[in-house]
């Protein structure tokens, strides 16, 4: 009887552990896709401003048609 409570008590010691290195392993997992989401938050508001730079210095339509034309198409 008393090996069967040596090999329990190592069981929990072991499952322990374990939970305590998963909630670890989340939070890096959550501070990764938060440094991601604001990465891309960055790179939204750059594409954002620079589209509204080539709008500010086209000085026609036709100008900014031709302009979005071939930003499409890299012709």
């Amino acid at each position: 009887m008393l090996t069967s409570q040596k090999i329990a008590n190592e069981q929990i010691a072991t499952f322990d552990n374990s939970v305590a290195s998963s909630d670890l392993e989340i939070g890096n997992s959550r501070f990764g896709m938060g440094v991601i989401m604001v990465m891309a938050g960055f790179i939204g508001v750059w594409g954002c401003l620079c589209l509204i730079n080539g709008i500010a210095q086209s000085s026609s339509m036709q100008e900014l048609g031709r302009g979005i034309i071939t930003a499409f198409t890299g012709i």
